[in-house]
This record gives structure tokens, sequence and C-alpha cells, in this order.
């Protein structure tokens, strides 16, 4: 297995599931991608009580999508939205989704335990959980507009599902970064957990 995976541990009745490359903040690459559809085909055989997915390292749970140019997946991408092509960035779009669609459609309950920034994706990601723990200092951040992106990883409508459209349209449009404290009070992660660290 690579040093840059997603690690899948278990712990008694619970799965472990950590996103493993702290030198980009956990973000995903072609590797990642296929490492998710692989974890979750082993889940999926072997399906635990609950599974908490988390980020390695203190600094990130996952900044999403890595848009550099060593990334085949990424390159591909920000040609096709340079040249207006549709269909490649369209295709790549959807297998995303279907590897995240197929993550949290697994039926037992999933946790995010965010450790750090969530950032892009990594923030839709957590959103699709079921449930939300964070440490005091992590952050979270649907970054994407920045890069004249909309959320694609299906967290958009997880978002308005969670703390409603406006406050949703708030941090998609504006692509502010939410604090651990903001985040408890708008109902995006789950209060009664001192921090996101998994024990």
């Amino acid at each position: 297995m690579s040093k840059e995976d997603i690690h899948l541990e278990r712990r008694g009745a619970v799965a472990v599931l950590t996103l493993d490359r702290p030198r980009r903040q956990n973000t995903f690459n072609d590797r990642m991608f296929e490492s998710l559809e692989r974890v979750t085909r082993e889940l999926k055989a072997h399906l635990p009580r609950a599974i908490v997915i988390t980020g390695a390292g203190d600094k990130a749970f996952c900044a999403g999508f890595d848009i550099q140019p060593d990334n085949p997946l990424s390159s591909g991408l920000i040609d096709a939205v340079d040249k207006k092509h549709q269909g490649p960035a369209r295709e790549l779009i959807l297998y995303i989704r279907k590897l995240v669609d197929g993550f949290v459609a697994l039926p037992v309950p999933i946790i995010a335990a965010i450790n750090g920034l969530a950032y892009g994706g990594g923030a839709e990601l957590s959103v699709r959980c079921d449930l939300r723990v964070m440490e005091p200092a992590a952050v979270i951040c649907f970054s994407e507009v920045r890069l004249g992106l909309m959320p694609d990883w299906g967290g958009g409508a997880a978002l308005a599902h969670l703390i409603g459209p406006s406050r949703a349209a708030d941090m998609l449009l504006t692509a502010r970064r939410v604090q651990a404290g903001e985040a408890i009070n708008l109902g995006l992660v789950n209060p009664d957990q001192p921090a996101g660290r998994v024990p």
C-alpha cells in the first residue's frame, strides 16, 4: 500500500478511515479516489457498526481535490474548463460523484472527525456524512467558488439540508471560513463532542 493512501483500520466494531496525504493537506488525487473505491468495497463486504473518517496529521481533515499540475485528474479538469470542453469535465465530476455517493450510501453511521482544514471537497465529504465532530481549531470552507466552481461532490444539497438554504448559500457563495463555534451554532457539526480527534 502506498504511503499516500486511505488507510482502513478495524477497531472492534468500528472502522476508522484515515486520509493520509498530510504533506498535501490530505487532498484527493487519482490514487486516493481509487483507494476510496477499494475501501468502500471492503467495507461493504464486511460492514462495521460505524465508520469514522479523519485526516492524517493535525493540520487538515481534507482540503478537497488536489489541483496541482502533477495530478492527472486535476490537470485534465483545468484544461477542460479553460477550453470550455464540457464533456471531459462532466465525466470527471460524475466519476467523483459516483465514488462519494457509494461511500456515503454504506448502511451504517458515518462520522466525520474534522481534525483540521476541511476545504472544498473535504467540506463536501464532511457534510455528506451522518455526523460531524470538529476540533476547536478546525475550519470548514466551501472554497470552490474561489476557482469559479460550485460543489460537485453532492455537498451543496447536503449543506442546505443541514443548515437551511439561506445559510448554505451564504457559505457556498462567499467561501468564508467557518470555525467550530459557529459550525455548532449553525447545526453543521454535533455539539456534544469535545473534539474531532479519533481516540
